[in-house]
């Protein structure tokens, strides 16, 4: 029975483990956040929006070249001063 929510940071694409845990623990993922555009490894963060339906936060900062595109509808661009209550 899960009994309360998780959020991810920076989460890969094999999302097997995070829901393992969450899982064990009686969680349920609902938020994921990405600290910056990943050039070092394959982010998973659209695959946190579309396998588990979580909101996610990436940044809102960026120029053209920069930016994220073509998010899924649950991302919320985060800018500075946003804040992202957790726990």
């Amino acid at each position: 029975q899960r009994t309360g929510e998780a959020i991810i940071i920076d989460p890969v694409r094999d999302l097997t483990k995070y829901i393992e845990v969450a899982d064990s623990e009686g969680f349920k993922i609902t938020q994921a956040a990405e600290t910056h555009i990943h050039a070092d490894f394959a982010s998973g963060i659209r695959d946190v929006a579309k396998r588990l339906n979580a909101n996610i936060y990436v940044s809102g900062a960026g120029d053209e070249q920069l930016s994220y595109k073509n998010m899924p509808k649950q991302t919320h661009f985060v800018k500075h001063q946003d804040i992202i209550r957790v726990g």
